[in-house]
């Protein structure tokens, strides 16, 4: 079990440095502090699914497997 949990963790602190580009929510103004218009339109460009999606689908997947296991006990 401990090799398991360093293999674990070791995949995870290879895999966060990849994943820290989607932190980034806009793109810096331009230089100078030049008013343009907004880069997405209507203007609060906001990105909604910062992963959630994968969220859900991850919740969705251990229900079915709760479930599965769940049916296969009784």
């Amino acid at each position: 079990m401990k090799k398991g949990s360093v293999v674990l963790s070791l995949f995870v602190l290879l895999l966060a440095p990849t994943l820290t580009n989607t932190l980034f929510a806009q793109p810096p103004g331009p230089p100078g502090g030049a008013t343009t218009s907004p880069a997405c339109w209507p203007p609060p460009c906001v990105p909604i699914d910062g992963g959630i999606s994968f969220l859900i689908a991850a919740g969705i997947g251990l229900g079915v497997k709760k479930a599965y296991g769940s049916r296969k006990r009784n």
